[in-house]
């Protein structure tokens, strides 16, 4: 008797409905895991998606609701080898998602959200570097890339590339606002608040000025910033002359900067009267377009 023998067609369409039946298990793991999702049941929910994308990995859905579950695992901070296994699980499951339907800006999103979320600063960093690397211009990967040192506090790679961003933007006023802001925030949580607004060296000579503190910016420092800082609002003022945001911004500049002469009263004066040049001149810009009716 001939053994039986099945033909190409035969095996193809064995492999079609073997196919077609993994396809309805995983479908019926991910509605399992949908349902403990809405839950709450996040642990349990990634179980299911985990077999559903076993059992066929080809289902966009599946890999985006276990990063979604994986990412509600997570815990803000935690540096524990479980919460790295979350962390991972989702980073896996958004990278298939983009694999699978690269048209979908939500792998990439989650994805590089998940990276913030759980401080992979060096990543990002790395990351948004090879994108300027080979794009020297992009603003997408520039602001990528401040907003990674910002989250990093690595103050200096943070103004450095503000600064890179105004100068490309030359034309924006907003852009070199932004710089000014930038350092203004700097003085301010650096030794520019508390009593120093108010002490005054000239009225109290004999009274020792407010104390700084270690890490803040004392000195030619906060002068040399400050400067930077005044010529950037400058800069945005140039662009944009009835910029009230900036005159206010030059107003508060002044003062950080009075704040490093508070041993010599003739430069701190000079800092207060520049400072007080600004206020009035926003004060001024309020009345014109209050009488104006705006």
């Amino acid at each position: 008797m001939k053994a039986f023998s099945p033909s190409i067609g035969s095996l193809l369409l064995l492999s079609v409905a073997l196919s077609g039946c993994a396809e309805l298990r995983a479908r019926s793991h991910a509605r399992k895991g949908n349902h403990l999702y809405t839950d709450g049941n996040y642990r349990a929910a990634v179980e299911e998606y985990t077999e559903a994308a076993r059992l066929f990995p080809s289902l966009p859905t599946v890999f985006l609701n276990k990063g979604l579950a994986c990412r509600q695992l997570m815990l803000p901070a935690a540096k524990t080898a479980e919460n790295d296994r979350f962390v991972e699980c989702a980073l896996g499951a958004f990278e298939r998602l983009t694999q699978l339907r690269p048209g979908d800006p939500r792998g990439e999103r989650l994805y590089v959200q998940t990276l913030f979320d759980a401080d992979r600063f060096e990543v990002l960093a790395a990351r948004y570097q090879r994108e300027l690397d080979q794009k020297p211009n992009d603003l997408g990967a520039l602001n990528g890339l401040i907003q990674v040192y910002a989250r990093w506090d690595r103050w200096d790679d943070l103004l450095r590339l503000s600064v890179r961003r105004a100068d490309l933007q030359h034309a924006d006023a907003e852009a070199q606002y932004s710089v000014g802001v930038l350092i203004w925030s700097r003085l301010f949580q650096k030794g520019g608040n508390g009593e120093k607004a108010s002490f005054n060296p000239l009225a109290e000579p004999k009274q020792a000025p407010p104390p700084f503190g270690e890490g803040d910016v004392v000195g030619a420092e906060r002068v040399r910033l400050a400067d930077q800082g005044i010529s950037y609002l400058e800069k945005a003022l140039a662009i944009r002359p009835k910029y009230r945001e900036a005159m206010t911004y030059l107003n508060l500049m002044y003062r950080q900067k009075a704040y490093a002469y508070f041993d010599s009263p003739g430069d701190w004066q000079s800092s207060i009267n520049s400072a007080e040049q600004w206020r009035t001149r926003a004060v001024e810009l309020d009345a014109e377009h209050k009488a104006a009716g705006h």
